[in-house]
Order: structure tokens, then sequence, then C-alpha cells
């Protein structure tokens, strides 16, 4: 002898009740999932994001995965799913509909909520060292001619932006000009470096480099600051 099933609040008959219920008053009445609150950071000048304490290029994805790991499903909820459609609003401002499925009791359960947030506006740290003039090179260009000059600079500022993609203290904090001739303050070294050494292969020249003392760190590191000097046609 059999006996129906039915869902002790709606009298629905079903064999898929979970504590009684079917999915339907079942999700009326619990949370499938909860979002912990969204904290994402974005520098108001290059535009980074921070995840995981590093600042990386903004992406769609990155701001979704962020969300997916701020969702919690409930305990004993089994092969949980976790599905973010993101809807910017703004530059800064989203909603997002978050949908969690898996299995409770052998029952599959489905649950959507909306939910907005913003990023928060700060500024990075290499964009904070940047505003205050910190640099760790200067680049130096020198040229026979004035326009072969200002055709050294545009090539080291086009350099310089495919370098800062990387590491965002690889720009030129101010440019310095005089006859024929250059000096870039730019934030990275290593920025400045590969950025001398790829000047020096296209003019098929050496690298004057020469470096000074400006400080000592807490570990007892000596600081220096580095020139790279390139000169065409010689």
């Amino acid at each position: 002898m059999s006996f129906e099933k039915f869902c002790a609040k709606c009298g629905e008959t079903t064999d898929a009740l979970i504590h009684g219920l079917c999915a339907d008053c079942y999700l009326k009445r619990h949370e499938l999932f909860e979002v912990k609150e969204i904290k994402i950071e974005r520098c108001v000048k290059c535009l980074k994001i921070k995840f995981k304490g590093n600042w990386q290029n903004y992406f769609e994805d990155a701001v979704a995965n962020e969300v997916v790991s701020k969702v919690k499903p409930m305990h004993g909820l089994d092969q949980p799913k976790i599905f973010v459609e993101l809807n910017p609003l703004t530059e800064n401002d989203f909603a997002a509909q978050i949908t969690v499925e898996g299995f409770l009791d052998g029952v599959l359960l489905k649950q959507t909520k909306p939910i907005e947030f913003s990023l928060q506006k700060v500024s990075c740290d290499a964009c904070m060292k940047l505003v205050s003039n910190y640099r760790e090179a200067i680049l130096q260009l020198r040229a026979p001619t004035q326009s072969e000059a200002d055709a050294m600079l545009e090539v080291a500022k086009q350099l310089l932006v495919s370098e800062k993609e990387k590491n965002s203290l690889s720009a030129a904090i101010k440019i310095f000009s005089a006859k024929n001739a250059y000096d870039l303050w730019i934030g990275s070294n290593k920025g400045a470096v590969k950025t001398a050494r790829k000047l020096a292969k296209l003019y098929k020249t050496k690298i004057i480099v020469s470096q000074k003392l400006i400080g000592q760190e807490e570990s007892g590191k000596r600081k220096y600051r580095f020139t790279y000097c390139i000169k065409s046609g010689k």
C-alpha cells in the first residue's frame, strides 16, 4: 500500500519534499544563500581594481568572480552552483542577478536574488606615488637635431604606455626639455630599464647608465636613483 505525499503548507501532491514542504513553499521560508558585503576598490586615476591585495586591469569578469566569492550557499546544499549576471549602471555602480542552485534532500532547488553594489573610489599606491613625484629612474634622450629628439620622445612615450599596462609606476611623471634633448622622470626603474633597452636597440646605440644614492631603506639597504641615457645618431 502506497501513500501519497503532499506539502504540509499548500497541500500540493508531490514526491519532491524538503522537510515536509514542496520546493516553492520551502523557498518562501528559507534562503538558499547569503551574500557577504562586496568591497571592490577601483583607482580613480589608472582605473585598476584591487583583488586579494593586488591591483589589476579592470575587466567585468573579474568583478563577477569577486561577487561569486562573496556568495555563501546554505549549509547542507549539495553540488551548489553559482551564477552571476552583471548589469553595469554607471562606471562604478552595478546591479546583479545572483542565482544559486543545488540539491537538498535529493530535490533540486533554485533561487535568484537581485543586488546592487558600487566599486569604492580610491587611489592605488602607484598613483599616489606618481602624484608625489616619486621616481626611481630618469630616462635621458639625446639627438643631433630637435626633430629627431621629438621623434625619440614620441617613441619613448608609446613604449611607456605599453609598460604601464603591466606596472602603473612605469609612467613619465614629468618631462623636461632642452636643446635636442629630453629628460623623463620614470616612476619604475624596471619600466625605465625596459624602455631604455628597446630604444637602444631601435636606434642601434648603447645605454649610458649612472646612479645616485638617494637614501636608505629600513632594512639598511641603500636606495639609488638610476639614469639611462640614449644618444641617437652616434
